[in-house]
């Protein structure tokens, strides 16, 4: 019985899973074709600093605050991205793309791979989370099918 309860458990958590990969998948998807479209203009870095994300020599992540103007609103707009590049300080400027409908959704242009890379996590998730509900259910009837006997 123990084993029947642990594989519905399994079961759960997979199905779980799945959702959670499906319900972000799309958005990140939409995100990643739109952001191919985006318009690009100048940024001035009001903060830039660097940090140790594992301990090991060279493992650094590069984090930029921002502020721009978008020409279609003539609205200004900050930013944050953990996508720097290694050099740039305070007071820099530097290329920023940005939704031309909505210029709050921006981010640095490193950030393209990023952008690309969700969608493919969150369908691989999607996918495992559907195969692991799929594989639990089947061991949970294989195991109740023993126990009637």
């Amino acid at each position: 019985m123990k084993d029947l309860l642990g594989a519905l458990a399994v079961a759960l958590i997979g199905a779980l899973i799945c959702a959670s990969g499906y319900l972000n998948f799309r958005g990140a998807k939409k995100r990643a074709r739109g952001s191919r479209r985006w318009s690009r203009t100048n940024a001035h870095v009001t903060k830039a600093w660097k940090q140790d994300v594992s301990g090991a020599a060279g493992d650094m992540m590069y984090h930029v605050n921002y502020t721009f103007t978008a020409p279609e609103t003539g609205g200004s707009y900050y930013g944050h991205s953990e996508h720097g590049s290694q050099g740039v300080e305070t007071g820099d400027t530097v290329e920023v793309m940005y939704d031309p409908k909505a210029p709050y959704d921006n981010d640095l242009p490193a950030a393209r791979f990023a952008l690309a890379f969700f969608p493919i996590a969150y369908g691989t998730l999607t996918i495992f989370g559907a195969g692991m509900a799929l594989a639990a259910l089947v061991g949970a009837a294989m195991i109740s099918a023993a126990l009637i006997r």
